[in-house]
């Protein structure tokens, strides 16, 4: 049986989604996507292009912190609601 609480963490953010209120294939992952119980918005990192210095060279990355955070929540969770429907 998998576990009603999943971490869902890409492009730049994470979040906890509820297994039983949305599927977890769907190609998307914002704060407002059906089943997610909690968001973290990554961080955008800013580099300088080493050849011409301008600083549009950027990327969004997940904070180390908010991964422990989505990953204890979705611990405790599934400890405190360990029933799924899914098989």
């Amino acid at each position: 049986m998998k576990e009603r609480y999943f971490v869902d963490q890409r492009g730049g953010c994470i979040a906890v989604r509820d297994r039983e209120l949305t599927d977890p294939e769907y190609n998307g992952l914002h704060h407002d996507t059906e089943g997610v119980v909690k968001f973290w918005e990554g961080k955008r990192i800013e580099k300088t292009c080493p050849c011409c210095g301008h600083t549009n060279f950027s990327h969004w990355e997940v904070l180390a912190t908010d991964i422990v955070k989505a990953c204890a929540l979705c611990k405790e969770l599934n400890e405190t609601n360990p029933d799924s429907n899914q098989t």
